[in-house]
């Protein structure tokens, strides 16, 4: 470790995947013979060599210059209306973070729903409105040139300019509902025309332009003439190059919305999400790190089609909710999370979907008074660790993480670091490669342009907050949980692929020892991607746990 920048140079290697995880772990050996601190030396090299490549990356990432390269505010949404990326001025405008939904722009879902009909039209911009927080909605309206980017399955959004082209006439039509006469004064109110001139160009009355200038400003929320000219002299200069245009939407596009929610709990920002059919079954969905909650178009279609209302928080360190207080105890935490969401929404019992490490707040959250946990459907979870061969059998770049904690809270940080990186050289669409890369069926699976979509909106959920949620997921899965497993009396449904490399199914024997009532249900063919390969069948199960579980006087019954 004396060469400061073998080290600077291993580092760069390994988050362009020119080096493996493995061979940073040998190298910092030295300094591996107990928990104790990292030297500061070495503490300071990997902080600076991790921050400069952190600078780098995050000007390359895709998603984040569709937003950058504008001097204006400008966004991106994914399909369901979710906030993927915004620069500063986006960010100032609109009080906003990335992992924010239509809500927080004041647009309605019918609106976007508009919006996405107009890009399924026609090629070209067109317009969106939204609201700054807090504004009376009665006020001019900050008014978007949207287009759809197809390589990233995302809406991008800025700022008006000036004139407009067709597209952009017709969205005036839809958005603000302006006949073809009004449309034609705005024009001519945004070149300066007065009254006057507008009667002589139309030949027209002086009297009846006035009266149709009134309804125009009704309709576009302005209190002036130049208001409205203002408004409009900004439609298109921002779309005047040939790389701006966008593409128009596929007329099958997703829109099954979700809807994003956040609440606090404590100063704490806890985001949740929900989707699928309203006032149907109400679920509770807990993610996993790998396929993010509710983002694959394919689950919100099924759940809406089987009359399920998935409510989904964000768990801690993941997509907006803030990761715990270095006090606090993660599982603890994030089942005060779920039930504070859970406690707004008035719901008392409730039948739980977990993916992956997940099961683990839902078992948690079985033992909790506050609910009722009717039972729990969970797919591709890992049995606790009772010995180390369990996670020797694991591909050796998933399995380096759990020994990085294994070892010391520093080092599984300092990997999650690595592994964002690596993430974001790859972008949004090739993320996956970092977790599945050689692993089958697993990787082919995640290259299905169906799960595009998906996938492109995971990452920024994932991302978000620098895989801080990963590490608290890290933190749960090595303590020691068979007690939860142990008292569970709610039944359990696991669904494991027999293909799943990450949690081979001779492992599966090790939750029958610990609770013999634990239903386990394989599925041929698949791998750890079996929770966005097979989700009838996940969802189906659901509906089943759902309907046909304990019955209610039982459940609030129990000790």
């Amino acid at each position: 470790m004396s060469d400061n920048n073998n080290l600077k140079e291993l580092i760069s290697a390994v988050a362009a995947r020119k080096a493996e995880f493995a061979d940073l772990i040998v190298a910092l050996a030295p300094n591996l013979s107990s928990p104790a601190i990292l030297p500061t030396e070495v503490a300071l090299e990997l902080s600076t060599a991790l921050h400069d490549l952190e600078d780098r990356v995050a000007g390359h990432d895709p998603l984040y210059k569709l937003v950058n390269d504008h001097s204006a505010p400008a966004l991106a949404l994914n399909e369901s209306g979710q906030v993927v990326a915004l620069n500063v001025g986006a960010a100032q405008l609109f009080e906003l973070r990335s992992g924010d939904g239509l809500v927080a722009l004041g647009i309605s879902p019918e609106a976007f729903h508009q919006f996405k009909e107009r890009l399924a039209t026609a090629q070209g911009p067109t317009l969106l409105k939204a609201y700054r927080k807090g504004n009376d909605k009665n006020a001019l309206p900050l008014v978007l040139v949207g287009m759809y980017q197809r390589e990233l399955n995302t809406f991008v959004l800025n700022t008006l300019q000036q004139h407009w082209p067709e597209s952009i006439d017709l969205a005036f039509a839809d958005v603000f509902g302006l006949t073809i006469s009004e449309r034609n004064i705005l024009a001519l109110l945004s070149r300066g025309c007065v009254s006057e001139e507008i009667a002589e160009e139309r030949g027209s009355s002086v009297a009846t332009v006035r009266q149709q200038v009134k309804s125009l400003l009704q309709k576009l929320g302005a209190k002036s003439q130049v208001q409205a000219a203002t408004l409009a002299a900004s439609a298109a200069t921002a779309m005047d190059s040939g790389t701006t245009k966008g593409n128009i939407l596929a007329p099958d596009y997703d829109d099954f919305p979700m809807s994003i929610h956040e609440t606090l709990r404590d100063h704490r920002r806890i985001g949740w999400r929900r989707f699928g059919k309203p006032g149907g079954i109400q679920v509770l969905y807990l993610h996993g790190p790998s396929f993010g909650a509710g983002d694959f178009p394919e689950e919100r279609k099924v759940a809406w089609r089987l009359g399920l209302d998935v409510i989904a928080p964000e768990r801690a360190g993941y997509g907006r909710t803030d990761p715990p207080d270095k006090q606090a105890d993660s599982l603890t935490c994030q089942c005060d999370d779920v039930l504070t969401v859970l406690s707004e929404l008035g719901i008392e019992y409730i039948t739980v979907l977990s993916h992956e490490v997940a099961l683990i707040p839902a078992l948690a959250l079985a033992r909790r008074p506050e609910v009722a946990v009717t039972g729990i459907v969970s797919v591709s979870a890992a049995p606790p660790f009772k010995e180390l061969e369990q996670i020797n059998t694991m591909p050796a770049h998933q399995a380096i993480f759990i020994q990085a904690a294994r070892h010391a809270p520093w080092l599984a940080r300092l990997m999650i670091r690595l592994l964002v990186l690596r993430m974001r050289k790859l972008g949004p669409e090739h993320w996956p490669e970092v977790i599945f890369d050689g692993v089958e069926p697993d990787e082919s699976i995640m290259r299905r342009s169906a799960f595009k979509p998906g996938v492109i909106a995971t990452y920024g959920f994932y991302i978000n907050q620098l895989g801080a949620g990963y590490l608290e997921d890290l933190k749960i899965m090595l303590e020691d949980w068979n007690y939860l497993l142990e008292e569970m009396s709610a039944p359990i449904r696991l669904l494991h692929g027999t293909c799943n490399q990450t949690t081979p199914v001779a492992h599966l024997e090790i939750f029958r020892s610990i609770n013999p009532q634990v239903q386990v249900e394989l599925v041929e063919g698949e791998g750890l991607t079996l929770a966005v390969s097979r989700t009838e069948q996940i969802y189906s199960a659901l509906l089943e746990m759902a309907t046909t579980g304990t019955t209610l006087p039982q459940l609030f019954g129990r000790g």
